[in-house]
């Protein structure tokens, strides 16, 4: 009974959040900080570990956070593709500050992207159904800021935060990626 009434809170979640468009593969988008730069930029990143285009000095008006910029859809996307195309000068990474992918969700929700490994780990059969849980929005951070734990935690697993959003690589189409195969179930 709980693994269906899971799948359906999945379903359902599924289904509210429709997206108004579909990042195209080579488009990887991210929240960044500079230290030549006021507060926190959008920005594309050409490639794999490669520079990051500013999007808001390509287009002024653009919004300043990623949740603004998705809400907004097909206008703000077509900005960056327009961006992606025009050659612009690209920040290399040494200079740039990655900053979590989405600040401040409304809501968040996880899988356990290895929780077949985990499971091995503590010799546990592994779930019918991927494990999901939720996390405090308080508790996104950047790829690489320092994740600051209370002396009494345990914690064996390495968490893998993303810094990017795009085809498979970011929080929100990572986490619907991993849910398709066990919602089509």
């Amino acid at each position: 009974m709980l693994v269906s009434g899971r799948r359906r809170l999945l379903t359902a979640l599924l289904q509210a959040q429709k997206w108004p468009f579909q990042p195209s593969r080579d488009m990887r988008l991210v929240q960044f900080q500079a230290p030549h730069l006021v507060g926190p930029h959008l920005g594309l990143e050409t490639g794999n570990g490669g520079g990051i285009i500013n999007l808001n000095a390509f287009d002024p008006t653009l919004p300043k956070t990623m949740t603004q910029f998705l809400e907004q859809g097909e206008a703000t996307l077509s900005v960056a593709r327009r961006a992606l195309a025009a050659q612009l000068p690209v920040l290399p990474r040494s200079e740039v500050t990655f900053l979590a992918p989405v600040t401040r969700p409304d809501k968040v929700v996880c899988v356990g992207m290895n929780y077949v490994d985990h499971c091995k780990e503590l010799n546990m059969s592994v779930p019918k159904e991927p494990i999901i849980f939720s996390k405090f929005a308080s508790s996104i951070v950047g790829p690489y800021d320092e994740v600051v734990l209370p002396p009494e935690s345990q914690v064996s697993a390495s968490p893998r935060p993303p810094s990017s959003l795009g085809h498979r690589k970011g929080v929100l189409s990572s986490v619907f990626s991993l849910l398709e195969p066990a919602l089509a179930q």
